[in-house]
C-alpha cells in the first residue's frame, strides 16, 4: 500500500506567515454578500436541522414514527436532521413537525426568526 504525502506546504503555513483561525477566516469573508448569504442559509439549515431533531426526540419519536405521520420516507427524516440535504424544509413541513410532536419549533437566527406551535 502506498501512501502519498503531500509536499506542498500552504504558503499560509510557511515560517514568517500569520496563521488565522477559522473565525478571523470567516469574519473576513463575511464582507462578500455571496458568501455571506450562502454562510447564512447554512446556519439558518443547521438550526432547524437541530430543532427538528429536539422536537421528535422529545416527543419520544423515532425517525420512522415521525415519516410514517407525515407520510414520507425515514430517509428524508434523517436526510433533514442530519443536513445531508441542502435545501431548507417548507414552512407547511415544519407546521406538521410541531403539530405531530406537540412541540414548539423555535428557530432563532440573526435576522430570522421562527416559532413553529401546534395550538
Amino acid at each position: 500500500m502506498k501512501i502519498h504525502t503531500r509536499k506542498h506546504v500552504p504558503a499560509s503555513l510557511k515560517q514568517g506567515k500569520d496563521i488565522y483561525s477559522l473565525e478571523d477566516v470567516i469574519k473576513r469573508q463575511e464582507k462578500d454578500h455571496g458568501f455571506k448569504t450562502l454562510l447564512d442559509k447554512a446556519r439558518l439549515r443547521v438550526a432547524i436541522a437541530r430543532q427538528i431533531k429536539i422536537a421528535r426526540e422529545e416527543a419520544g419519536l423515532s425517525q420512522a414514527e415521525l415519516a410514517d405521520a407525515l407520510g414520507i420516507s425515514q430517509p428524508m427524516i434523517g436526510r433533514l436532521e442530519g443536513l445531508k440535504d441542502n435545501r431548507l424544509p417548507s414552512l407547511e413541513l415544519l407546521a406538521k413537525i410541531a403539530s405531530i410532536t406537540k412541540k414548539k419549533l423555535i428557530v432563532n437566527q440573526p435576522g430570522f426568526h421562527l416559532e413553529l406551535a401546534c395550538m
